[in-house]
């Protein structure tokens, strides 16, 4: 079978836009449809069958193109072997869109539920994210021989050995593979509910391992040795990014969403920031801004120069090695950090989940126990003593 995609130059529409076709050929018998796509005939490269440039619709068009290849192929083998003998082109295209209703394999699975969703929210942050969460799962399937698993075969056996795999054979940490089986059960129900799959085994399958997670955050000296320690100048403001989470508890997107409209001055002159949270819609913030924090906002023209949350983590690393501080260092941990030196400095918790912007008292409490029963055995010590 042979695949290509073409312009069809003599269908300008009225923005000067070409469609591309698919054609399939098999024996010498040719069948024909379009993708649904269009472009410009001069962003069109008939060489490399595919959409020149790097913005996000070519991006996109061309990932399509790629799925398209993948589906035609697999209806092509899978009626070669069923049958024994060569389909034909108008076979392979008649089947396509059948196809597109009945998702039969479980990678095929996972890139339709992205794409759906991508489709809802147009969210191309999200769809590169979940593409990396499917990478990593492509990965660990190779390694049970599982790549070409139909949705029928997936049960909780099979479950059991991909989590494993993603733990023991990957490396993954644990965090990371329950963060992978979220989006793989999501995906089930999607299937389940377009009637992919006639029984859904993901939605009652138990993630095996617990998650260990070590409550990380600095003392204020250390945040103190991050702030007084001259940096590069690409290092200074992941820095500065830090201190700022130290001091007002932002999540890593409010602080990449903080802007002049969120911030509040009193009729005393005092600022405030006043924000709602990204992750709960619900929770507003507000949140007193010292004078540390209103130095680097000014600095910046009250626009942070926030990277990447994977460069901006990378960055912490390396400052957390050049002023020696033996921790691993997050955009999480300045989050941590806020509320642990608020806890320190005796300010009740109901006000700190409060300026953290915890849905309920009772996640605060569940986040910072460690936190308050260090705080307890100190008071009882300073009372005994």
């Amino acid at each position: 079978m042979n695949l290509i995609f073409w312009a069809v130059k003599n269908k300008t529409n009225k923005k000067n836009e070409i469609p591309i076709y698919c054609r399939i050929t098999i024996g010498g018998e040719r069948a024909e449809f379009s993708t649904g796509i269009k472009c410009k005939e001069s962003e069109w490269d008939n060489k490399k069958y595919r959409i020149k440039g790097q913005s996000e619709y070519a991006i996109n068009a061309n990932r399509k193109f790629d799925q398209l290849s993948q589906k035609l192929t697999s209806i092509y083998y899978e009626l070669l072997f069923n049958n024994d003998i060569e389909p034909s082109a108008n076979e392979v295209k008649s089947l396509l869109d059948v196809k597109r209703k009945k998702i039969l394999y479980f990678v095929d699975l996972l890139y339709e539920y992205a794409w759906e969703l991508h489709k809802m929210y147009c969210n191309y942050d999200r769809l590169k994210l979940h593409e990396r969460f499917i990478d990593a799962i492509k990965k660990t399937l190779l390694i049970s021989g599982d790549s070409h698993i139909r949705l029928t075969k997936c049960d909780t056996l099979f479950f059991d050995k991909l989590v494993f795999n993603l733990v023991n054979k990957q490396g993954y940490s644990v965090g990371y593979a329950k963060k992978l089986t979220r989006y793989i059960k999501a995906s089930f129900r999607f299937g389940f509910n377009r009637r992919y799959l006639e029984q859904n085994f993901a939605e009652n399958y138990k993630f095996p391992y617990r998650e260990e997670r070590e409550f990380v955050y600095l003392d204020e000296w250390e945040v103190d040795k991050i702030t007084n320690y001259q940096f590069s100048e690409a290092l200074q403001r992941t820095a500065d990014l830090f201190c700022v989470q130290c001091y007002t508890g932002l999540a890593y997107v409010d602080l990449k969403n903080l802007n002049t409209s969120h911030l509040v001055r009193d009729n005393d002159g005092s600022m405030w920031i006043n924000i709602t949270r990204q992750k709960v819609k619900t929770a507003e913030c507000v949140i007193p801004v010292i004078k540390r924090v209103f130095n680097i906002l000014k600095k910046y023209d009250f626009k942070l120069p926030v990277v990447s949350n994977q460069k901006y983590n990378d960055a912490l690393k390396k400052i957390a090695s050049e002023v020696g501080i033996n921790k691993r260092l997050t955009s999480h941990v300045g989050r941590k950090t806020y509320g642990t030196l608020l806890l320190n400095k005796d300010v009740p918790i109901e006000t700190v989940s409060k300026l953290l912007g915890h849905s309920d008292i009772y996640v605060t409490q569940k986040h910072y126990a460690k936190v308050l029963h260090m705080k307890v055995a100190k008071d009882v010590r300073a009372v005994l003593i």
